[in-house]
């Protein structure tokens, strides 16, 4: 708890000045108390040590005097040692008991006093005549003993633990001993250590007392100076959590000093002042945002509806032009039977040299297949009509070969019946018509076999009016879906004007079957090839339909994704909207 209490104490920044001055301050004057306390102790002490030397010294000195007074006669030992005794102690009362000279300052309860080599104590205030020499201190030292042997070394140093006259409590003692040669007495000082450093602890106390009153004026000028530092920070740390609240409508921090403190309120007015115009342009920008999102779902709505009636345009289209092709393939089987029969017919005739040259070339591709499919139905009607136009023409050639079969039979006949004519006069004429009955009959067996020639032709052109007829309703009919086709691209083309291109034209040209019928044979061959290629081509149109058909699929799909992102842009733009709403901009 102490812990919490004191981090909590040092929660503000006026808090920690005046806790790092006050640490800065003190800790040096704490430093300097001690080092102070402690030269100073160590001083006295060597003070003390010689006053106390001096004073075993005088005492020496004394008995030396005395001595010579006895020596010469003038008085007795007795008298010369008890002057001593007088001297650095005082008179004995009725209970045996010296007082302490007090003219002689050795502390409180300081005292010189003398023992002989056995440990006696030749002078003391209280027990003179006493064997002293096994008297322990606190710790269990033999004190006197230490005296005496420092006495008989030259003089020394002793410490020990002793306590007060009168008290139970032990304290350091200080003492000097020095032997005495003539009367052989070891003059002994004594001291506690307490009484001989009070001036230093005066002096400490002095320093305590001094060092509190200059922190207490350290705390008081820290505390305001403190203070002019932690108030702008304080009114800019109020100021930035009202801005996380969202609060913009504050005024401007008014500071006037113009160190760090003030270009920190600066800046935060500057701060608040750009966050207040950008979050405005921001409302602003989602407003445009939500506007433009809803117009844009609404376009892509309207544009995969178009779409989806195209891909159903194209389906139906994709199925015309399946028809289309079976139709064509049909048209080609019966062609291929027309061209055997023609070609059949032509054995007895010259060889005629078949010519044909493709004239179907695919005009320029466009950059949408709608464009493509729409030239290739052109060209497959202008291809149908061609056809029909060269099927017709053909028909008329075999009528009017038809027409010279009837002229051959009809000469025939007539050549059959001259034969019989001249085979009955060359019978009349006997053996000089002989000869002639021969060529008559020769003649007669000719005709009949042009006869039979011409009926098999005759059959075989009455066949081939017939597969001319079943190829004309052919074509017509594949003229009617080509019709068809191409009114439905024309149809397809404008609803899809706005995703792909016009379908180009397709042009091309057949050239006209030759009169003859050997050039009938190499036409009509040529016209199964046309028809064969108007199939691949009517295969090509369904699939590039098919292919037009799923790009408007996937234009549709993509419509439906872009207005699914327009509509999560527009709930994006609510939840910005949201934010901003959080924020006051204005009182």
């Amino acid at each position: 708890m102490k812990r919490r209490s004191f981090f909590g104490f040092l929660s503000s920044i006026q808090s920690k000045l005046i806790f790092f001055a006050v640490l800065f301050l003190t800790v040096p004057a704490v430093i300097f108390s001690v080092f102070t306390y402690y030269k100073t102790s160590t001083s006295l002490n060597a003070v003390g040590e010689t006053n106390l030397k001096n004073s075993v010294k005088m005492t020496i000195e004394m008995i030396n005097a005395l001595n010579d007074e006895v020596e010469q006669g003038k008085i007795p030992l007795e008298e010369a040692q008890e002057k001593v005794r007088i001297a650095i102690l005082g008179e004995k009362d009725e209970n045996g008991i010296r007082p302490v000279n007090k003219k002689i300052d050795l502390g409180k309860d300081g005292h010189i006093m003398a023992f002989d080599q056995n440990g006696v104590a030749v002078a003391h205030p209280d027990k003179e005549g006493q064997n002293l020499s096994d008297r322990k201190d606190s710790k269990g030292v033999k004190f006197v003993r230490e005296i005496l042997k420092a006495g008989d070394n030259g003089g020394g140093f002793v410490y020990f633990d002793y306590p007060r006259p009168g008290k139970n409590k032990a304290e350091k003692v200080i003492a000097y001993a020095e032997t005495e040669p003539n009367w052989g007495w070891t003059i002994c000082v004594t001291a506690f250590m307490k009484d001989f450093n009070q001036p230093a602890h005066e002096i400490l106390i002095f320093l305590a007392i001094t060092a509190g009153i200059m922190l207490l004026l350290e705390i008081l000028i820290v505390w305001r100076y403190a203070g002019n530092i932690s108030k702008p920070i304080r009114r800019v740390t109020e100021k930035m959590i009202r801005l996380a609240d969202g609060d913009l409508t504050q005024e401007k921090i008014e500071i006037r000093s113009r160190d760090e403190t003030g270009q920190l309120a600066e800046a935060v007015n500057i701060m608040a002042e750009k966050l207040k115009e950008m979050l405005r342009n921001i409302s602003s920008a989602s407003v445009l945002i939500s506007s433009h999102s809803e117009e844009l779902a609404h376009s892509a709505n309207e544009v995969k509806t178009g779409a989806e009636q195209v891909a159903q345009t194209m389906e139906e289209l994709a199925a015309g032009s399946g028809r289309q092709a079976s139709s064509s393939s049909e048209m080609s089987e019966k062609m291929r039977d027309f061209a055997a029969k023609v070609q059949e017919s032509s054995l007895h005739g010259e060889k005629v040299e078949q010519s044909s040259q493709k004239i179907m070339e695919m005009s320029e591709e466009g950059n949408q297949l709608m464009g493509a499919s729409a030239k290739q139905m052109e060209k497959i009607d202008q291809i149908m009509k061609e056809t029909v136009d060269k099927v017709q023409v053909l028909n008329g050639q075999v009528q009017e070969i038809n027409k010279l079969i009837y002229l051959i039979r009809d000469i025939a006949d007539q050549t059959n019946l001259l034969s019989l004519n001249a085979a009955i006069e060359a019978a009349r004429a006997g053996e000089q018509g002989k000869g002639f009955a021969v060529v008559a009959d020769e003649i007669r067996k000719l005709a009949e076999q042009v006869a039979v020639s011409v009926s098999e032709i005759t059959e075989i052109i009455q066949n081939i009016q017939k597969e001319f007829q079943n190829v004309t309703d052919a074509l017509q009919e594949g003229y009617q879906e080509v019709e068809m086709g191409t009114a439905q691209i024309e149809i397809t083309k404008e609803r899809f004007s706005n995703i792909n291109e016009s379908i180009i034209k397709m042009v091309e040209n057949i050239q006209t079957i030759s009169k003859n019928l050997a050039d009938i044979s190499s036409n009509s061959q040529e016209i199964n090839g046309s028809i064969q290629e108007i199939a691949a081509i009517a295969e090509e149109s369904a699939a590039g339909i098919q292919q037009a058909s799923a790009s408007a699929e996937q234009i549709s799909s993509s419509m439906e994704e872009i207005s699914k992102s327009s509509d999560q842009l527009s709930k994006l733009t609510e939840n910005l909207n949201g934010l901003i709403g959080q924020f006051k901009l204005s009182s």
